[in-house]
């Protein structure tokens, strides 16, 4: 008797899923907890058992995902459909509580810093003011300084200012949205950005659809916003060069990690003119982030301290080396450039201490237009590996062997890369 195959539409029913195993995650909660679900937004912090129950529920929600998202690669449907699949996700998992990383209330104090005319870049002390108050409780009363450009915080303040009237818990989900948004943006500009229109369907696909990449958006990461700027440069230097370029560069303004998509740009299409507005859009953005480059010299490098978890580089710096070596042995093996610089930031990825979940776009982004299987396969276990960095967060420190375990598994990511090249 022959199987049924995985339906493209059940995707969005695990997210659905991952919602109600979280919320009854929540049904169970000790009382001490009270104070972190009183939050506006509920984000498992230091929780022991039950941050690991929390985990498991997000873990089981986009590992089930999987075999649907699998079954969209195998057959990429038209853009409309997967920009409907991927709405119907961010729909169902809009309710997703409690999340696991307090990112978007750092989002949303550093737009509020900005409008109240206060420097995001330094550390203040704002108890009487509800997002930044908010922020600073939940990250235990020492909220980070920015490490985004301006044009983030100027859309940060723009956020705050547009839903603060509406209170606290508006404005972090407002960020939430438009990072949903920011994602299938990604879509549509990776379809546009593609060689033709096959090639550009399974490009959405890849991105929008991807388990880890609707997660980490629904926790309102920036990440998304940034690479559908970087994808939105590829495509428009199709017909305007230097635009194109200028506009990839310019999205460092948002991340920095947009100066590596900018620089693929200008190498991949070979054109002075495309060179030309990335090294302008370039200058814009450092010239622009002079307050941020102050405040990592200042404030962030000299306090910054080695601890890495759910890395190869916790196994041994010297095993990250040694495997960023073989992958560079191989680089002469891959056919296509964009294969090729996929395996670049594949060696670059294990240079991340810390290499969360919602960083795995910036692969995503690229394998999305790879051709080689056994890179795609690397990327897509990377990315789940990935999830494994939520743990700590969510429970609190873990035990040596826990520790060791998903190290192995960041290391046992990049087992595809060991398969015979395509022919």
């Amino acid at each position: 008797m022959r199987r049924r195959a995985v339906r493209p539409w059940t995707l969005p029913l695990w997210f659905a899923l991952g919602a109600l195993l979280t919320r009854a995650v929540l049904a169970y909660a000790a009382p001490h907890y009270q104070a972190d679900l009183a939050q506006p937004l509920a984000v498992a912090t230091n929780w022991g058992g039950y941050g690991v129950a929390a985990w498991c529920a997000a873990a089981a929600a986009t590992a089930g995902a999987g075999f649907a998202y699998a079954r969209i690669l195998a057959d990429p449907p038209r853009l409309r459909i997967t920009l409907l699949l991927a709405s119907a996700c961010t729909i169902a998992g809009a309710s997703w509580s409690p999340l696991l990383s307090s990112d978007v209330y750092a989002y949303a104090a550093y737009g509020e810093m900005a409008r109240l005319h206060l420097d995001p870049y330094v550390h203040h002390a704002l108890a009487s003011d509800p997002i930044v108050a908010a922020a600073s409780w939940q990250w235990s009363g020492s909220l980070p300084v920015c490490v985004y450009g301006e044009g983030f915080v100027a859309l940060a303040r723009a956020l705050v200012v547009a839903f603060a009237g509406l209170g606290t818990t508006a404005v972090l989900q407002a960020f939430r949205a438009f990072a949903c948004v920011a994602l299938l943006a990604c879509g549509a500009v990776a379809y546009v950005a593609a060689d033709d229109p096959q090639r550009g369907r399974r490009a959405a696909a890849f991105i929008t659809t991807n388990p880890v990449a609707l997660y980490a958006t629904l926790e309102g990461h920036n990440d998304a916003l940034m690479i559908a700027c970087v994808l939105g440069g590829f495509a428009i230097a199709r017909r305007a060069p230097v635009a194109g370029g200028m506009a990839a560069a310019l999205a460092a303004a948002i991340k920095a990690p947009a100066l590596a998509g900018a620089a693929a740009l200008a190498f991949t299409r070979r054109s002075s003119a495309v060179a030309l507005g990335s090294a302008a859009g370039a200058a814009i953005a450092i010239v622009s982030s002079l307050r941020l480059i102050a405040a990592l010299r200042t404030t962030v490098a000299p306090h910054g301290t080695y601890h890495t978890f759910a890395a190869v580089q916790a196994l041994s710096p010297l095993v990250a080396a040694a495997l960023a070596i073989a992958l560079l042995l191989q680089l002469r093996t891959f056919a296509h450039a964009v294969d090729r610089w996929l395996v670049l930031a594949l060696c670059a990825w294990l240079a991340i201490p810390n290499p969360y979940a919602w960083y795995a776009l910036w692969l995503l982004a690229i394998a999305a237009f790879a051709r080689d299987r056994r890179v795609v396969a690397t990327t897509l276990a990377v990315a789940y590996a990935s999830t494994l960095r939520y743990l700590p967060d969510a429970a609190g420190p873990l035990c040596a062997a826990a520790a060791f375990a998903c190290a192995l598994a960041a290391l046992l990511a990049y087992l595809p890369m060991a398969a015979r090249a395509d022919a």
